[in-house]
């Protein structure tokens, strides 16, 4: 009867959903003392946990009598550790943490007075580069590279926080939050030599879940050490649950419907949510209704939103015009977004959402840096009046397979970098692009850019499949430009003037490229290009290292402003027979098919190149010393302009 009993109130306080998953798993669950108590705050899911629940039945823990401390441990381990028991210490790996990538600890100076924290820092930290881990995982080399091991001294609670912070998901739950994941014995360790009971486990809690006084909680958020679960928040280990009567868990703010207002336990987040909502609300006839798909709030019998256990899922602001920084940038749950009247958003905007799938903004014009940051699945993005859009705007997105912002004119770097699903682009107003445009598309075919004047580095690098590009107006492009590209066959830049190193590196099938005001071109121009016959480049001043390394068809070459070349020019070309370029000396070995001679009418004369064929015609080139002047004008003005893009 007493099982009978406890499943009754498991029942009543969980589901019954949830009393039946763990009836039927194991029964003997129920024996588990204050098993009720344990479950109280995990929800209605009881499939997550099941493992660890068992786990509680029998739970040993090896008592050797030995304990080493765990700084040698960690010694042991490859780490560099200490304890932090002042400010400085435990602020003291600071240094090691990217920007935008720092914990919350950094900024809480009474942290070591609640918590026991021992930093670790591995010996060969120096030689980890977080430039290396583009796409980072919470246990990878770089984010166990530097450790904090943070438990409460009241008990009950531990925490293992790691290099990227919120980069990835629960970060502050790395290795599982149990130490002897790190190295065996720790977590014996560290209880018996700061006398603190955490209650690791043999069985590690999934994420989203963690231990707290015994209690097992599942969270939504996380945000300087503050848990967010469905209607309740657990602060410095104490649980604080809301008056059901009037108040509402929105992700990580707490909504008070009788009047009106939204507050968080977080002290210093600057989250522009709470002013936005409240301006929606307030003055306002509402009402709150509830159903299964959780409390829908109405404002004047306009739904505003929809929040299921304590998460958002859909939002709608019939009458924002503008949105500050930061909003709802914790936010992973959102799926459903309107805003017809919005005309300018700020920085991190929905920064880590993960929910949302189509998005329509008809009226917006600009939106900061890191606009929907993280989001992976948006497909579709209607905003027909966009004109700029900051750095990272869709960062990591891979499915966005229509783009409608046919106003756009200027994006920041890193613009859909992960991005591998757009086929075709038309972006007609556009002027101006940052570095890393389209990094990691691989389908694009037809892009369109009648205006585009300015392109940064790695623009569309890893794409293979563009045949069609149209950009007359272009005028620099910086380095990696189209590197990988193997479909353009005919590319058409009347106002190109230079480009940076790797231009089309790896093409090989380019049979015609007109750039007749190209006067600049760096290392790897036309890498592996094996098709081109003629090119006619008459205002080129200057070329980088191999330049055409791979190309063996070239017949016919127009260059008659180059002055020098580098090393490797042409390096495998035993083709060329016409080549105008009346400035440079010393191809006579290179080219067999050319006759070097000299004009010795002309007392300022340079050497000629011509044809073997004595029957044509020579073609003679004289410059004069205010021809030189001039080019050596321009060529600074060129790497001015390269400086001011680079």
């Amino acid at each position: 009867m007493a099982g009978k009993s406890v499943f009754e109130q498991i029942k009543k306080q969980n589901g019954e959903t949830f009393a039946k998953a763990v009836r039927a798993y194991d029964n003997g669950i129920f024996d588990i003392p204050e098993i009720v108590d344990i479950v109280k705050y995990v929800g209605r899911d009881a499939e997550p946990i099941m493992n660890y629940l068992v786990s509680l039945k029998n739970v040993q823990i090896d008592e050797h009598g030995v304990y080493q401390d765990p700084i040698t441990l960690l010694d042991k381990a490859g780490y560099n550790a200490y304890y932090a028991d002042t400010l400085e210490k435990q602020n003291a790996i600071q240094k090691y943490y990217a920007k935008g990538e720092k914990l919350c600890t950094f900024r809480d100076n009474n942290r070591y007075k609640k918590y026991h924290i021992i930093n670790a820092v591995r010996k060969d930290v120096d030689k980890i580069k977080r430039d290396d881990f583009n796409n980072p995982k919470r246990e990878d080399k770089y984010g166990t590279s530097v450790l904090s091991i943070q438990i409460l001294k009241t008990g009950g609670f531990i925490s293992i926080k790691n290099r990227y912070n919120h980069t990835v998901q629960n970060p502050d739950n790395t290795l599982n939050s149990n130490p002897d994941n790190i190295i065996l014995g720790l977590s014996e360790s560290l209880k018996h030599h700061l006398n603190v009971d955490f209650s690791a486990q043999k069985v590690s809690l999934p994420n989203h879940y963690t231990l707290m006084k015994n209690k097992i909680i599942h969270y939504n958020y996380e945000i300087n050490n503050i848990y967010f679960g469905n209607n309740f928040y657990v602060k410095d280990g104490d649980i604080y649950e809301l008056d059901k009567d009037k108040e509402i868990m929105m992700d990580y703010f707490i909504f008070n419907v009788k009047d009106k207002t939204i507050k968080t336990p977080v002290n210093d987040l600057s989250d522009s949510f709470p002013a936005v909502f409240e301006n929606e609300i307030k003055g306002k006839k509402s009402k709150i209704t509830k159903d299964k798909d959780g409390h829908h709030i109405f404002a004047d019998d306009v739904e505003i939103a929809v929040v299921q256990d304590g998460n958002i899922k859909s939002l709608h602001l019939p009458t924002t015009k503008e949105i500050k920084d930061c909003f709802l940038e914790k936010n992973l749950e959102l799926s459903r977004f309107s805003a017809p009247l919005l005309e300018k958003v700020g920085f991190d905007f929905l920064h880590l959402n993960q929910g949302l799938t189509e998005l329509d903004l008809p009226n917006l014009k600009e939106v900061g840096i890191r606009f929907l940051f993280f989001n992976k699945k948006l497909s579709k993005l209607n905003a027909p009046l966009l004109e700029e859009v900051g750095r990272y705007f869709l960062y990591y997105n891979e499915e966005l397979l229509k783009l409608n912002a046919p106003a756009l004119k200027k994006v920041g770097g890193d613009f859909l970098w992960t991005n591998k699903g757009l086929r075709e682009l038309d972006l007609p107003n556009l002027e101006e692009v940052g570095g890393v445009f389209l990094y990691h598309n691989e389908k694009l075919t037809e892009l369109n850019l009648p205006n585009l004047e300015e392109v940064g580095f790695d623009f569309l690098w890893h794409n293979e499949e563009l045949s069609k590009l149209n950009a007359p107006a272009l005028e620099w492009v910086g380095g990696g430009f189209l590197c990988r590209n193997k479909g353009l066959r005919e590319l058409d830049l009347p106002n190109l003037e230079e480009v940076g190193e790797d231009f089309l590196y790896y093409n090989e099938e380019l049979l015609k490229l007109n750039a007749p005001a190209l006067k600049k071109v760096r290392d790897r121009f036309l890498w592996s290009n094996k098709e081109l016959m003629e090119l006619d480049l008459p205002n080129l001043e200057e070329v980088g290292n191999v330049f055409l390394r791979r190309n063996e068809k070239l017949m016919e070459l127009n260059l008659p402003n180059l002055k020098k070349v580098k090393a490797y020019f042409l390096p495998i070309n035993k083709k060329l027979s016409k080549l105008n370029a009346p400035n440079l000396t010393g191809l006579e070995k290179r080219f067999p098919n050319l006759i070097l001679e000299k004009d010795s009418g002309k007392s300022d004369s340079v050497l000629v190149n011509t044809l073997k064929n004595k029957s044509q015609s020579e073609e003679k080139t004289t410059v004069s010393k205010s021809q030189s002047t001039e080019r050596s004008s321009l060529l600074k003005s060129i790497f001015r302009s390269f400086n001011r893009g680079g």
